[in-house]
């Protein structure tokens, strides 16, 4: 089953269960993927997965903003959009898998040029670890 057909079967439960959250969030996800479609054509399940990982990201990019304005309750509101979203991305490397995968790269690279690192190890983990997890994570096992 693809992603889309996922999407559009819990969207069905959720409508069922009458759970109006998840039921928004799945709807603003399946517009944002029909938005991106019209431009660019038909997504694939991974292209999904980059538009989900996106819209995680800019939450908890607007969770920081939400706390310098003492908005706990819209972080509160954030923090269950993401967790909906998150159940969609595969799982997460902890930091000791993140690890192993950063210091194989640097070991078999002669030159430690930390841009070209951060390339090597986001082709290896696709999508399991966040950037800047191993940005932080490259700087730690260089230094």
């Amino acid at each position: 089953m693809s992603l889309k057909d996922k999407l559009m079967e819990q969207m069905k439960d959720a409508m069922r269960a009458r759970d109006s959250v998840r039921l928004g969030v799945i709807r603003f996800l399946k517009s944002e993927i029909k938005n991106i479609e019209i431009d660019h054509g038909e997504q694939s399940d991974s292209d999904i997965l980059k538009i989900i990982a996106r819209q995680v990201k800019s939450m908890k990019d607007a969770n920081t903003e939400y706390a310098k304005g003492d908005r706990q309750d819209l972080i509160d509101d954030n923090n269950t959009k993401i967790k909906i979203l998150e159940e969609y991305l595969p799982k997460q490397l902890s930091d000791d898998e993140l690890e192993k995968v950063v210091q194989s790269v640097i070991d078999s690279t002669e030159e430690k040029n930390m841009g070209k690192i951060i390339g090597q190890v986001v082709k290896q983990v696709e999508g399991t670890a966040d950037g800047g997890r191993i940005s932080q994570m490259v700087r730690k096992l260089l230094s």
